[in-house]
C-alpha cells in the first residue's frame, strides 16, 4: 500500500503537510488557510476532496491557523494532546466541536485498519507537543519540528526509518547576528526552542540506518538560516560520523510553496 507525502509549507509563517496512506487523506498541521492548502495541492495535481484525519503537533499558531476551516469543510477527526488542545486560543476551540477531537497521549499508538501513528514527545515551549510515527506495514515516516533536542533514550523509537521530516531551523552564528531581540534568541536556543542545523545533523547521524532513503529538512527560519547552510552542515556532520551523505537525499521544505510528492 502506498504512503505518500507532500511538505505543504513549513517555517514559522505556517506549517501543512499531506499525507496519503493508502486510500486514508491526512493532514500534519493546519497552520496555513484552507485555500492555501487546497492551492498547493493543486499545484501537484491533488484534488483535497475529503479528508480523513488531521493531526496537529502543538497549539502555536503558525500549525493551527487554518485549523477552523478545514475542520467545517472536511469534519475530519483531530488528532492532538489534552495539552495541546486545554492550550487552543478560545476562538480556535470555540469553533471546534468536541466530537471531531480525539484526545492521543505521547507514545501510545493509535492503531486504524492498515496503519499505525505512534505520537512522539517533542520539547518545545507549548503545553504537550509532540511529533508523529506513522507506520504502515515495514515503512515508516517520522515527523519531527519544534523541539529543542531529542533525548538519547529516545533514539530507539526513530531509528532506521525511510523517511525522516527534521527540523534543521536555525545556524547559531546567523541567529545571534540577527535583530532579534535577546529574549527570542534566547528562547530559540533553549532546550524547549528549536533544533540547530548541527543539532538536527547529528541526530540524523544517529538514528538513520539501511532503510533510511529520505530526509526533508522543515522549519528553517527565513531570517536565520539558508538551504545551503543547512545542507553543508548536514554534509559535514555525516562525513565526521563516517556517513555517505549522498545516501540519504537530504532536501530542504519551502515556506511558500509545496516540495514534490514524496512515495514511501
Amino acid at each position: 500500500m502506498p504512503l505518500k507525502f507532500i511538505v505543504l509549507a513549513s517555517g514559522s509563517k505556517g506549517n501543512a503537510t499531506y499525507l496519503e496512506i493508502g486510500d486514508k487523506k491526512i493532514l500534519i498541521d493546519t497552520g496555513i488557510s484552507l485555500r492555501q492548502i487546497q492551492s498547493r495541492l493543486s499545484a501537484r495535481n491533488i484534488v483535497l476532496d475529503r479528508l480523513d484525519a488531521v493531526f496537529i503537533t502543538h497549539e502555536h499558531i503558525d500549525h493551527v491557523s487554518g485549523l477552523i476551516a478545514v475542520a467545517h469543510k472536511y469534519k475530519a477527526t483531530i488528532y492532538m494532546t489534552e495539552g495541546t488542545e486545554h492550550n487552543l486560543s478560545h476562538f480556535i476551540k470555540g469553533n471546534l466541536t468536541n466530537e471531531t477531537i480525539h484526545l492521543l497521549k505521547c507514545e501510545t499508538p493509535i492503531i486504524f485498519t492498515d496503519f499505525t501513528v505512534q505520537p512522539l514527545i517533542t520539547y518545545h515551549d507549548a503545553c504537550e507537543p509532540c511529533g508523529y510515527k506513522f507506520i504502515e506495514n515495514n515503512k515508516i515516516l517520522i515527523y519531527i519540528t519544534d523541539t529543542g533536542y531529542y533525548p538519547l533514550t529516545a533514539f530507539d523509537a526513530i531509528r532506521n526509518a525511510e523517511t525522516y521530516i527534521i527540523e534543521a531551523n536555525h545556524d547559531p552564528e546567523m541567529l545571534l547576528d540577527s535583530n532579534r531581540p535577546w529574549p527570542l534568541k534566547r528562547r530559540i536556543l533553549d532546550d524547549e526552542g528549536h533544533l540547530s542545523n548541527e543539532d538536527s545533523a547529528f541526530l540524523m547521524a544517529n538514528v538513520v540506518g539501511n532503510k533510511t532513503r529520505k530526509i526533508v529538512l522543515a522549519h528553517l527560519s527565513q531570517e536565520c538560516n539558508t538551504f545551503t547552510k543547512a545542507l553543508e552542515k548536514y554534509q559535514e556532520v555525516f562525513q565526521k560520523q563516517g556517513l555517505f551523505f549522498a545516501d540519504y537525499h537530504v532536501e530542504c521544505a519551502y515556506q511558500d510553496q509545496p516540495l514534490k510528492e514524496i512515495e514511501i
